[in-house]
């Protein structure tokens, strides 16, 4: 995985608008790419926690709210229920 981040912020190349949307066009692609992978990777992670967490039983599933933390990761990731 690339260092989207560290590329967004050494910013742009001044007056140059070639290279500047050049620069731009590339980066909104790499960030593109980058935000995908990050989602399809949270997707795993959610599978994996929710598959983990039905072997505890109703009472820790409730007490640790599994219900509300599965909610907030598929929120973050713009989904409803």
């Amino acid at each position: 995985m690339s260092d989207i981040v560290k590329r967004l912020r050494e910013g742009v190349f001044g007056s140059d608008t070639t290279k500047t949307d050049a620069f731009l066009h590339s980066l909104t692609h790499a960030a593109a790419d980058e935000i995908e992978k990050l989602r399809e990777a949270l997707r795993v992670a959610m599978d994996a926690v929710e598959y983990w967490a039905s072997y505890a039983s109703p009472y820790f599933q409730e007490k640790h709210d599994l219900a509300g933390d599965l909610q907030k990761l598929r929120a973050a990731l713009g989904e409803k229920e």
